[in-house]
């Protein structure tokens, strides 16, 4: 499951670039720096994420010595547009913890 997520962040992360470079469109100025248009599906995408890698160390009595890797992995996804009930919003942020 780890990798899954991972992977998928993974390319998120490498197609963002290409989104953060281009101008906000006019049709999607309305939510703020960062959203471009999609046009099949009709409404505004904003993508980000972030990767996090940590070791840690403790020694503690009794016990010895302790260390570990550990890596988070976040990604997010805001996508907004207009329907006929109204304005809408669809906001999705996996997260992967392994330790």
């Amino acid at each position: 499951m780890f990798r899954t997520i991972s992977a998928a962040i993974a390319v998120l992360a490498f197609t963002a670039p290409g989104f953060a470079g281009e101008k906000t469109d006019p049709r999607c100025s309305q939510y703020g720096e960062g959203f471009v248009y999609s046009a099949d599906t009709g409404m505004c995408i904003r993508v980000g994420g972030e990767f996090r890698a940590d070791y840690g160390f403790r020694k503690q009595s009794g016990l010895g010595q302790q260390s570990g890797f550990g890596s988070t992995v976040k990604g997010h996804v805001d996508a907004r547009g207009d329907s006929d009930l109204g304005p809408f919003r669809i906001v999705v942020e996996p997260t992967a913890r392994k330790f």
